[in-house]
């Protein structure tokens, strides 16, 4: 059942026109080639996201991503929905149909905006949807995308995901997809990012190589410490005191000692 109470309009434009479906979509089915790329916007309420997802031949029957539609939706998982945001009541999104990763089928695509993350099969009252009728003739799928690189100063090696490419500036092509690049100059510091190819025109990659510091290491070497050496005299050979030599002084004391004592003696007798 649909709703006008919260998702009450969804419009479709491509280059020159625009169709206005609200409430039950009873105007028809608008039609398109395939590789054109389709404005779809809408009028929701009470709801800041709308979550989007598409169903057609060959697709999952409960819908899948519109931007990648080889992944269903899961109900529940908002990461697998194209997320919009409501601005004032409005939101927007544009529909490539050329970059889906393989070549889409002509028939009859089914465009769901939905107020809650859920697939077909768990749709709530309240929703809205466009049909989309794609042929054959539009833009043909790309399966490369080109890459432009320039460094200040110039003469820089390129790698993408880890293989040589050429010396910058340089321009190159790569396939669709997440893809890594690295920079590398003497001198300066290597520059290691990621990049989206998704085939919308030249990626321009500007970068200013940033130089490497010099860094000076200094060693600290401590002082020598030098002893100083002192010479000492020879020790003697044998530490015994000398004998004290006797003076005049001593002499005469001893021999007046020894004339008292002969005249002493010669009293007894």
């Amino acid at each position: 059942m649909h709703s006008t109470s919260l998702v009450r309009c969804l419009t479709a434009v491509v280059l020159v026109g625009a169709a206005l479906f609200c409430g039950v979509v009873t105007a028809g089915t608008l039609t398109y080639a395939i590789g054109d790329k389709v404005d779809l916007s809408g009028t929701a309420y009470a709801t800041n996201t709308i979550y989007i997802f598409v169903t057609g031949p060959g697709l999952d029957p409960n819908g899948v991503n519109p931007s990648q539609m080889k992944s269903p939706v899961v109900s529940g998982d908002p990461s697998t929905f194209i997320q919009v945001d409501v601005v004032n009541d409005s939101w927007s999104f544009i529909w490539n149909t050329a970059h889906q990763g393989f070549s889409l089928k002509e028939g009859t695509y089914t465009i769901y905006a939905v107020s809650q993350p859920v697939a077909k099969n768990a749709l709530p009252e309240v929703y809205g949807t466009i049909d989309i009728s794609l042929t054959q003739g539009g833009e043909s799928f790309p399966t490369f995308g080109t890459i432009n690189i320039t460094t200040s100063p110039p003469g820089a090696v390129i790698y993408l995901d880890g293989q040589f490419v050429g010396i910058t500036p340089k321009s190159f092509t790569a396939a669709l997809g997440t893809h890594t690049f690295r920079i590398e100059s003497p001198g300066y510091q290597t520059i290691t990012e990621s990049l989206q190819v998704n085939g919308d025109g030249v990626i321009s990659i500007e970068k200013i190589l940033v130089p490497v510091a010099t860094v000076t290491t200094t060693s600290m070497v401590p002082p020598t410490t030098q002893a100083t050496l002192m010479t000492l005299p020879p020790v003697p050979a044998s530490t015994t005191t000398p004998p004290i030599p006797l003076t005049a002084g001593t002499g005469l004391l001893a021999t007046a000692g020894a004339a008292v004592l002969l005249q002493h003696s010669n009293r007894k007798k």
